[in-house]
């Protein structure tokens, strides 16, 4: 089920005001401009999804900001796993 926004809504209208802030956080994160658009983009995504929890105005920037942190170490430590193997009785 697909959610639209009603004109005029005001979490709409926040959201979009830190969708700038979300991609530079991101590149600063992934020095990447496509892995940090794809990171800004799907944490706004899931901050729009959410949007009707009671505390989804209230904290929006620090909530922004851990979900980017939280994603980027997610995807960091998944892709760091598979491409970098450890060799076992190396020091």
């Amino acid at each position: 089920m697909e959610q639209q926004a009603k004109p005029g809504d005001p979490f709409e209208e926040i959201l979009l005001s830190y969708t700038d802030m979300c991609y530079s956080v991101a590149l600063a994160l992934t020095r990447n401009p496509r892995q940090a658009q794809d990171l800004a983009t799907h944490v706004l995504t899931r901050a729009w999804l959410r949007r009707h929890r009671s505390d989804s105005v209230k904290d929006i920037k620090k909530n922004l900001l851990r979900e980017l942190r939280e994603q980027f170490l997610h995807h960091y430590a998944r892709s760091r796993s598979v491409s970098e193997p450890r060799l076992i009785g190396k020091n």
